[in-house]
């Protein structure tokens, strides 16, 4: 069973005075991180932190977090073969190769491999150094592009996906340090800059390339998590999981939208087309990755048909649980603009709480969890969003205006950066 917000709940909320604790307000000071991705530079990924916030590009492989949380990762996107700053003709894509980093504002193969401490001293033991394979770019220092071009070979012909996962310490792995070894002599002879040897290594590797141009800033952030991490053997409750979140998503876009109809607001605006829009296409993202027809409980066969699910019309749902919960909630929000704030609060908390569980439900479906944790994350900002709103009208107590249950605090409810630019 979800934790819905029922019916009796909305009224014992409009029939109570309601009042709750404080809201801890102190936020951390604002310290812009900005992280460089290389393979070359990596253009159009998804970087997120360890609390599922998403660093916004800032062009030629750069992102910007505001207080990260260590470990960062980097899923998909496109190598900028010829370093112009633009995904386009001739650059290639990253495709499940999986970048991270545990600590300064470089993320690369080296970074990625040297998280293994065994793996590191490896690599110290043939010549890097550890700064070098900490904070050095490949675009920028020769050995460390000799090592990330011979361990992306390696990774592409091996089919694997983390780099961290070589251990280079055992026995089996001698031939690839041999290689490296090989690469960073060549390298250090022919004398030519990083980008030069990279478009040498794709011709070398015949490897595919785009032949138009991609605008990056039109992709949807989680597109690159599902699709860079391989599809699990989803269990029936995680298939009913991801039925009950599309309808779940698109119930908090369709509400927001239809009460700023009538109050409009832009915090309402704002998370409905910004922010719940992409919340619901990435639940979506997923189900068309499992091929489910989720109108087909309980075992979800027949395929993914997005013709069928774009017939719902906004404030319809496969869920009849789900369409009594909107229109009860539409009638609360009808009655004020503090009661449409009101709404989201009520909505954020219980998303949140829908997904502390689902985040467990998914465990072993690592792009199940990956997005379910993201979406939390944005849940978390759309919280302190209607609580911000709520105190401009004059309740001094924000969502704490609708008791206990509602009520939460900075240490409950990170106040992450806004995600990519986004609520």
């Amino acid at each position: 069973m979800k934790t819905i917000i029922t019916v009796s709940m909305v009224a014992a909320i409009l029939l109570s005075a309601c009042s709750g604790g404080g809201t801890d307000s102190v936020q951390d000071s604002v310290i812009p991180t900005d992280i460089t991705v290389e393979r070359g530079p990596v253009l159009g990924a998804t970087v997120r932190d360890s609390k599922g916030q998403i660093g916004k590009s800032q062009g030629n492989g750069v992102y910007r977090f505001t207080n990260p949380s260590y470990p960062i990762e980097s899923f998909g996107g496109y190598i900028d073969i010829n370093r112009d700053g633009v995904a386009g003709v001739g650059d290639v894509a990253m495709g499940t190769l999986r970048l991270r980093t545990q600590s300064g504002n470089v993320m690369t193969i080296g970074t990625t491999m040297s998280e293994n401490n065994e793996t590191l001293s490896a690599l110290i033991a043939d010549g890097f150094s550890e700064d070098e394979l900490l904070n050095a770019r490949p675009s920028t220092d020769i050995d460390n592009a000799a090592l990330s071009d011979e361990v992306y070979k390696y990774c592409l012909e091996n089919n694997v996906t983390d780099p961290a996962l070589l251990l280079l310490k055992d026995t089996n792995m001698t031939l690839l340090r041999g290689r490296i070894q090989d690469r960073k002599n060549e390298y250090s002879y022919l004398g030519l800059d990083a980008a030069a040897l990279e478009s040498i290594l794709v011709s070398e590797l015949a490897l595919p390339t785009l032949q138009e141009d991609i605008n990056t800033t039109d992709l949807n952030p989680m597109d690159n998590i599902t699709n860079a991490i391989p599809a699990s053997d989803l269990s029936l409750e995680q298939k009913d999981t991801l039925a009950y979140m599309w309808d779940e998503e698109r119930l908090a876009r369709d509400l927001y939208l239809a009460l700023n109809e009538l109050y409009p607001s832009q915090t309402l605006y704002n998370i409905a087309t910004k922010a719940e829009s992409q919340h619901a296409l990435s639940v979506e993202g997923l189900i068309e990755k499992y091929d489910l027809n989720i109108l087909n409980a309980p075992d979800y066969t027949g395929g993914y048909s997005q013709e069928i699910l774009n017939g719902y019309v906004a404030g319809e749902f496969t869920l009849d649980v789900i369409k009594d919960l909107y229109d009860t909630l539409y009638v609360k929000g009808s009655a004020s603009l503090q009661d449409t704030l009101e709404v989201g609060c009520m909505v954020e908390v219980t998303d949140i709480n829908d997904l502390d569980r689902d985040i467990e439900i998914a465990a072993g479906a690592e792009d199940l969890v990956l997005v379910f944790e993201n979406l939390r994350s944005g849940s978390y900002s759309h919280y302190w969003a209607f609580d911000k709103a709520l105190k401009s009208q004059g309740v001094s107590t924000g969502c704490c205006v609708l008791g206990e249950t509602y009520c939460k605090t900075t240490q409950e409810y990170p106040q992450n950066e806004k995600m990519g630019g986004r609520y």
